[in-house]
């Protein structure tokens, strides 16, 4: 295991191209820390969190380590973080949470583990309105969109343009998707 200034070492090596930009890299432990998750790297998220950083720590687009391990499919990473008292519902700055970072790639098993520790399976991101079986459906992703189906996502609820799931998945050409999202009951309207 790394320890914990070659963590911080590592990550400044990794921010050099900013300097080249004549921006000075901003190395904070909380960006380190979420870089970490976002890499996959258990063993320095478990030391972060040994030597004290928040498991909800935020970047400036209040980003989690939860979220970014969540984007990459790290599924035993966001474990962790989910034992060690991560909140599963934080949102970003756009409204958006680990869920809807995860929905988009091929990551049923990490999608299924938000959704077993009470991820919300029909949030909606602020910024487009955008729910996880719409990020799901407009990849193609039919794992992810049948673990959430299950969980109670709901096939027609519209984003700020009025698009369902179904549209996300006619407009990127995904058949397949569109079959299973039409086989699916519609919840009627409130009278």
């Amino acid at each position: 295991m790394k320890s914990f200034l070659a963590l911080l070492v590592s990550f400044w090596v990794f921010s050099a191209p900013l300097a080249a930009q004549n921006t000075p890299p901003v190395i904070t432990l909380e960006a380190a820390f979420l870089e970490m998750a976002f890499n996959g790297n258990l063993g320095a998220v478990q030391e972060f969190v040994a030597k004290g950083t928040p498991v909800d720590s935020t970047i400036d687009d209040k980003s989690t380590a939860l979220m970014w391990s969540a984007f990459n499919g790290h599924t035993a990473v966001a474990a962790y973080l989910l034992e060690q008292g991560a909140t599963v519902d934080l949102k970003d700055s756009n409204g958006r949470t680990a869920l809807l970072y995860a929905s988009s790639g091929p990551y049923p098993d990490t999608v299924g583990l938000l959704l077993r520790n009470g991820a919300d399976a029909n949030v909606q991101g602020k910024a487009e309105g955008f729910t996880a079986l719409m990020m799901a459906a407009s990849e193609g992703q039919m794992d992810v969109a049948r673990v959430l189906l299950l969980n109670g996502a709901e096939i027609d609820i519209m984003d700020k343009d009025g698009d369902t799931a179904m549209t996300f998945a006619r407009e990127n050409g995904h058949s397949a998707m569109l079959e299973l999202l039409e086989r699916q009951p519609v919840k009627s309207p409130p009278p």
